[in-house]
């Protein structure tokens, strides 16, 4: 087993040797906190144009933006949606129950 004092001095060797590799935890948790989720409405089987600016404003932000649709009938406007530019990922959640959900949010 080894001590604490010699598990900090692997670890300082480490940093020195693999400088890039030290920072790669300390980046993707950053990465992480600079995306943002834009949940995307939709209007007669057409994304409003306020889901476009929260996607706008999503970039302004910096980092990835992924697009969340959910209710039924939703595959075309998450079709739609993966158009859209500066839209990394969408989540499609095909399910009813959330049309009143969302109807309610609007």
């Amino acid at each position: 087993m080894l001590s604490c004092a010699q598990r900090s001095a692997l670890r300082h060797i480490r940093a020195q040797l693999h400088p890039l590799q030290a920072l790669r935890p300390q980046q993707s948790a950053l990465a992480r906190l600079l995306s943002s989720l834009a949940i995307l409405e939709q209007r007669e089987g057409k994304l409003s144009h306020a889901s476009l600016s929260a996607v706008t404003a999503g970039q302004k932000l910096g980092g990835s933006v992924t697009g969340l649709v959910a209710g039924s009938g939703v595959k075309p406007v998450a079709e739609e949606a993966a158009k859209v530019k500066g839209i990394e990922r969408i989540i499609m959640i095909e399910n009813g129950s959330y049309d009143k959900a969302c109807g309610l949010l609007a």
